[in-house]
């Protein structure tokens, strides 16, 4: 491996210790590092905005759009008033979340559907008397899962379905075409999370407002 190699790999890696330490923003330490590359000449100005033009970028963009219109209409209040009402036990509450959220992920991308769905998630948790740590992670995994749903359900989906197109010309994947083995797996998981995690998770008591 030449030197070009060399320094592409320490970049990275030292990207992954900046990342984690949680100092700096994921979005400046990665531009940061395509700024190094495309200044060094290991890539070109054309191939260090060619990323930006993929067309599973841009639909995510679009999608988180979608997504804020949503949370600014108010729909996500009519989900929680009328949908998620006021479960009794644990496991009804996940069921509650895990079903509507894993839909909308399909739909929505998951990214943003999370996004929008935890302060709304945390209010309700406050209301019906279950403590938010028995409730975020079924809304982060069932919006993974839900995300298997379509190809726009997850951006990995849009941006390897855009590389596609750019490398073969071809018009690349429709919505359903992973749906067939999408769904089987999103009702397995839904239905494991529903099975195990009412007594997995912990029961943390809430002291503060979300966002305090």
């Amino acid at each position: 491996m030449n030197w070009q190699g060399w320094f592409a790999l320490s970049l990275a890696g030292a990207a992954l210790v900046l990342m984690s330490s949680g100092r700096y923003a994921p979005h400046l330490v990665m531009m940061s590092v395509l700024v190094v590359l495309s200044a060094s000449g290991i890539i070109s100005a054309d191939q260090a905005l060619m990323g930006f033009s993929n067309t599973g970028l841009i639909t995510v963009v679009a999608l988180f759009v979608v997504a804020a219109g949503i949370h600014h209409s108010g729909g996500v209040d009519l989900l929680v008033r009328y949908l998620l009402r006021n479960p009794k036990t644990v496991r009804s509450a996940q069921a509650r979340i895990t079903l509507p959220v894993a839909l909308l992920s399909g739909f929505l991308n998951n990214t943003p559907v999370v996004a929008t769905m935890i302060p709304a998630v945390h209010a309700w948790s406050r209301k019906i008397g279950i403590a938010p740590s028995k409730l975020m992670i079924p809304l982060s995994y069932s919006a993974i899962l839900g995300g298997t749903l379509t190809m726009i359900g997850t951006s990995t989906n849009l941006v390897v379905n855009g590389q596609y197109e750019q490398l073969t010309g071809d018009t690349g994947l429709s919505i359903f075409s992973i749906t067939a083995v999408g769904l089987p797996v999103a009702i397995v998981g839904i239905a494991a999370i529903l099975l195990f995690m009412p007594r997995a998770l912990p029961d943390r008591e809430d002291r503060h407002k979300f966002g305090s």
